[in-house]
């Protein structure tokens, strides 16, 4: 598989992701509104009680996808950037490598090794920003467009929650529930 079709993989998973965030966002902005309206009602409907219990126990189940959807947002986003970056550096390593590691043999061949090239590499990369701004190159520059080099800064607020593998396991308990009741 080439790194442009894992690019494109990453993109359409962020992309879902993002939806899916989004999604269950109008979901709860409506609930809040139904459980608004529901509790300025004059006429007390019927099972008035158990609806207000039912939208109570849909907006914290709300609450906690929305937290793993915009996780999972977070994730993709990071995947899309290294996706490309990848990409980018296994292009500019096959045209440049050569050179590339032929400037840094005597600390690569020698008992320096690796970290002490990876130093002087840093310091390299590092001045060269500061001589030039970095420029995203044409074959990812849509992608970065769409996605942003930040997430929305409200997915997160919305990510910042964190939940044990054991809350989760109450959640989707809570959310299996709600759902053969067919309240969800």
């Amino acid at each position: 598989m080439n790194t442009g079709t894992i690019t494109q993989e990453a993109l359409n998973d962020y992309r879902a992701a993002i939806k899916s965030w989004l999604t269950l966002r109008n979901v709860q902005s409506t609930s809040q509104l139904r459980l608004a309206a529901l509790l300025d009602t004059e006429e007390k409907p019927a099972a008035h009680a158990s609806k207000l219990e039912n939208l109570r126990e849909r907006l914290a189940l709300l609450e906690w996808q929305i937290n793993c959807a915009a996780r999972d947002g977070l994730y993709a986003h990071q995947i899309v950037l290294e996706s490309c970056v990848t990409s980018a550096t296994e292009n500019f390593m096959s045209e440049h490598g050569d050179a590339l590691t032929d400037a840094l043999a005597p600390f690569l061949c020698a008992p320096y090794g690796l970290e002490a090239a990876m130093k002087i590499l840093r310091t390299a990369v590092v001045r060269q920003t500061e001589v030039r701004t970095p420029v995203i190159p044409a074959a990812y520059k849509s992608i970065i467009d769409e996605t942003g080099l930040k997430v929305d800064a409200s997915m997160r607020v919305d990510a910042s929650a964190t939940f044990t593998p054991a809350k989760h396991k109450v959640f989707l308990a809570r959310l299996n529930r709600l759902n053969e009741k067919g309240e969800y």
